[in-house]
């Protein structure tokens, strides 16, 4: 599949050769993994602006960057492959869990607690249209935050 954006970038997709494609392209549900790390960046680095770390000094979370480790999303494929295809799959096509871990570095080599961890965590996935997308659908978010920077 080849699609022209609003903004005028390309994006393609395709399936393996063994599924029938060329595997030219990332597969749909790669797009969507990509989707949803990009989304959770860019929404983790605005909420990140708002939380206070310190509030004598008003200091927010400035992010510096942001990694995705080890991200794997898991299905049933039988929601996708199951026969007769007149009739409905026993289980859902939709991804069932997304585990992985972020990594999130402040700038300045700051060191995030517990707390604002969990902070930034919670308030990015309620915030991010695609994680609050896929969380809607059923799936389970098992995705460990983690501060960078720190030495533990």
């Amino acid at each position: 599949m080849d699609a022209s954006t609003s903004t005028g970038h390309r994006l393609s997709t395709d399936v393996p050769m063994k599924m029938g494609g060329k595997d030219s392209s990332p597969q749909p549900v790669e797009m969507l993994l990509a989707a949803w790390m990009g989304c959770t960046q860019v929404t983790a680095i605005f909420v990140g602006r708002q939380v206070v770390l310190s509030p004598s000094s008003k200091q927010r979370i400035n992010i510096e960057k942001i990694e995705f480790d080890n991200i794997q999303a898991y299905r049933d494929e039988r929601g996708a492959l199951e026969l007769p295809i007149h009739e409905a799959p026993s289980v859902p096509s939709r991804l069932q869990r997304i585990t992985g871990t972020v990594r999130v570095f402040a700038k300045k080599d700051a060191v995030l607690t517990n707390a604002q961890i969990d902070l930034l965590k919670e308030q990015t996935e309620i915030r991010c249209p695609v994680a609050n997308m896929i969380m809607a659908s059923g799936c389970s978010m098992e995705v460990e935050w983690i501060d960078g920077n720190s030495k533990d």
